[in-house]
This record gives structure tokens, C-alpha cells and sequence, in this order.
């Protein structure tokens, strides 16, 4: 029987359907190429505590971008990190995606809530109370209980947590720390009340801020031990009369900073020495702690807005001072590159000076940072910025 030939449709069909076929397989190639590249570089991206938290947000519809309304929210603080921005209110612990989707919302039922961020952790402690939530963007790691009142906390990265409670009669703090399974592996028993706590970068160390009575003096001081040492173990210690240090940090190169009233000091153990950097002529209303360096925001004596700023280096002497004007609402770093916020502008500051500043109309409460995007909270909405270039930026 004769073969006859297809119509010419139907020939032109059969070569569009193979050509389809051959791009379809083409696609699939470069895609599951790309898939295998992006996999070996990017294999922390692809860990369910990354992806899971989106799946659920795409699913519930959380987020439609910047701005991000928080209305009906008493929020307490924000924090930038690696996941997200971190929110605590009186209610939730949640994590806002870059694009300003809501990739985590989590319960928690403290009266006076306090938060710590440290790599992929997040740990909510109820202050005056006696519970820790450890948590990450996939789940609630870890609950822990305490036998006395919580006074402060500290976070690895690791997940360890530092307590810092009430004790037993005889004693006026204990540090207490736990593994991220909520195992305790450290107990110490203090004399002194105990103001804060950190950990140093490999967590082998805590440093802490004590305060106590000489002669009838108050005396305010850092003291540094080692964790799973025994408890009397003291690898440094020094207080002075002068000052009333309330906040202590590690900074990257293993300097312990400590910020007070009227100082901010600077032990460097590898030379065991101590620097002072005095803070003169005004009150400290606030201050962030950087990888490398500490900022400090003071009022001049009888001004009624603006603030003398400084960068402090680990050798205590100042990189640079400056003025920022208006009235100071908040500060926020990310490695040593600093936000301020007043009522009338948002500040980008690094390490040689102010970079740029940003006309700020709305009503901002805090900011946070993460070196090149600046976030600010007001009363209704979360809004991003780009980190300003230039003085006086506006819309």
C-alpha cells in the first residue's frame, strides 16, 4: 500500500510538538543544574527551619511587603538578624522575612518579656518570673524552669543560655547555664547581685556586671569566669566606685566591654589591661555595642534635643565624635555599622563618621539594622529603608 504523506497541518503540528518537547527537556536540564549548584552553595538556605516557616507563610497568606502593619501591637523591641527582624510584643515573638512577609509567629504568655538573638536562636525570658523560651523559625527548641526569679539572660550561638536569678538566703544571684537540650552544665553562687551576663565568642567564658557594697560604698565591676570550671574560679575581676556599669559584651577580637553611666571600659585580657573611656558632660541615654567598637549617645547638660554621639575603638579613644539632631528614640547596629533614630532623622554611621542621614516624619519608636537596610517601628507600621547615603535624604 502506498505511504501517503501527512498534510502539510498536521506535519507543521508534529515538528511544533517536537520542538516543544525538546525545549521542555532543555529546561529541566538547566534547571536541575542550577538546583545542584545552588544546593552545595547554599545548603543552610535549603534546612527545613529555613523553608518550612515560608511554606507555612505562603499558606496563610502572612505578609504583603513594607510597610508592615503592626497596629494593635504592643511591641517592646525589634532585632535584626540573619533570619529576619525579630518583633517581641506583649503577646508574640514573631520574624519578619526581607520582602516583609511574617515567616514566624510564636505565643508566649510573659507579663514583662524580655529578648536575646544569637545566630538561629531566639530566646524569650519572662523577667521577674522563672521561664525561658528557646526558639527557632521551624519550632520551640527548648522550655526551661528556674527555681527563682529570672534578672537577666544571655544567648550563644550555639543555643546555651545564661540565667542570672535570685538565690538561696546567704547569696544575692545565681548564674545558671544550659545547654541548648536544656541540660544545666553551669551553677555559680554569687555575693554580689549579678546586672548582666554575655557569653564570649566560643562560649567558654561569661562575663558579668556585679554590683556591691564597700565601707558603705556601692562598687560596680566586671568579673569574668569560666564556664564548667568550678564555682570559685575567677579568671578576672576589677570595680571601681565611680561608675554603675549596666550592660557587658564580647566584642569580636575577645576585648570585654562594659558600658556604665559615667564610663565605658575596655579589658583586653590578652595584655590584662583595663581602658577607660570617660563619658563627660551629659547623660548617657543610650548606646549599641558592635562587633568592634561601642557607640554611645549623651545629652549635653540643660539641652532640651539633640546628642553628642562617639565610636569608641577597643582601646578606648574615640574614632570619631559627632552631633545628631533631635530627640534620641534609638540605636541599633549590625557588625560595626550603626542606625540612630531621633524624631527627625535616621542616621547611617559607620566606622569613619555619619554617612548619611534621613528625613524622618513619621512617628518612629525604634530601629534596627542590618548594614545596608534600615528598619523603623512606629506606632501602626514596620517600614524599610535604604541605608542613606547622603545628608538629608527624603522621599
Amino acid at each position: 500500500m502506498a505511504k501517503h504523506d501527512a498534510p502539510p497541518d498536521a506535519a507543521k503540528a508534529r515538528k511544533r510538538r517536537r520542538r516543544r518537547r525538546f525545549l521542555f527537556r532543555l529546561l529541566l536540564v538547566t534547571v536541575f543544574a542550577a538546583a545542584i549548584v545552588f544546593a552545595v552553595n547554599n545548603g543552610d538556605a535549603l534546612s527545613p527551619s529555613n523553608w518550612l516557616p515560608r511554606i507555612g507563610a505562603f499558606f496563610s497568606g502572612g505578609g504583603e511587603g513594607f510597610p508592615v502593619d503592626v497596629s494593635g501591637n504592643q511591641i517592646y523591641r525589634m532585632e535584626e538578624t540573619s533570619g529576619g527582624t525579630v518583633l517581641l510584643s506583649d503577646t508574640y515573638v514573631t520574624v519578619i522575612g526581607s520582602g516583609g512577609d511574617e515567616v514566624m509567629r510564636r505565643a508566649h504568655a510573659f507579663s514583662d518579656p524580655q529578648l536575646r538573638t544569637a545566630g538561629k536562636y531566639i530566646l524569650v525570658a519572662e523577667k521577674g518570673g522563672k521561664r525561658l523560651q528557646l526558639e527557632t523559625r521551624a519550632k520551640t527548641v527548648q522550655t526551661v524552669q528556674t527555681d527563682y526569679d529570672i534578672l537577666t539572660t544571655a544567648l550563644h550561638k550555639s543555643g546555651s543560655m545564661a540565667v542570672v536569678t535570685g538565690a538561696q538566703q546567704g547569696y544575692n544571684a545565681a548564674v545558671s547555664v544550659y545547654s541548648v537540650s536544656g541540660k544545666l552544665i553551669y551553677h555559680r553562687l554569687c555575693s554580689s547581685l549579678v546586672a548582666d551576663v554575655a557569653f564570649s565568642p566560643d562560649g567558654k567564658q561569661l562575663a558579668l556586671i556585679t554590683i556591691g557594697a564597700e565601707n558603705g560604698t556601692m562598687r560596680s565591676g566586671v568579673e569574668i569566669v569560666a564556664v564548667n570550671s568550678t564555682q570559685s574560679e575567677t579568671l578576672y575581676a576589677h570595680s571601681e566606685t565611680d561608675v554603675l556599669l549596666c550592660r557587658v559584651a564580647y566584642l569580636s577580637d575577645g576585648t570585654v566591654t562594659a558600658v556604665g553611666d559615667t564610663a565605658v571600659w575596655m579589658y583586653r585580657p590578652k595584655k590584662d589591661v583595663c581602658n577607660i573611656y570617660p563619658l563627660t558632660d551629659g547623660s548617657l541615654i543610650g548606646y549599641a555595642i558592635g562587633d568592634d567598637s561601642v557607640m554611645t549617645v549623651v545629652k549635653p547638660y540643660g539641652a532640651n534635643a539633640g546628642a553628642s554621639i562617639a565610636y569608641i575603638c577597643p582601646d578606648a579613644t574615640a574614632a570619631f565624635t559627632a552631633t545628631a539632631e533631635g530627640t534620641f528614640r534609638d540605636i541599633a547596629v549590625s557588625g560595626n555599622s550603626y542606625a540612630l533614630l531621633s524624631d527627625s532623622y535616621l542616621y547611617n554611621i559607620g566606622s569613619k563618621g555619619i554617612v548619611g542621614s534621613r528625613v524622618m516624619t513619621a512617628d518612629g519608636r525604634l530601629t534596627a539594622t542590618d548594614g545596608s537596610k534600615m528598619l523603623v517601628l512606629g506606632l501602626k507600621t514596620l517600614s524599610k529603608y535604604t541605608a542613606p547615603s547622603r545628608l538629608n535624604e527624603s522621599d
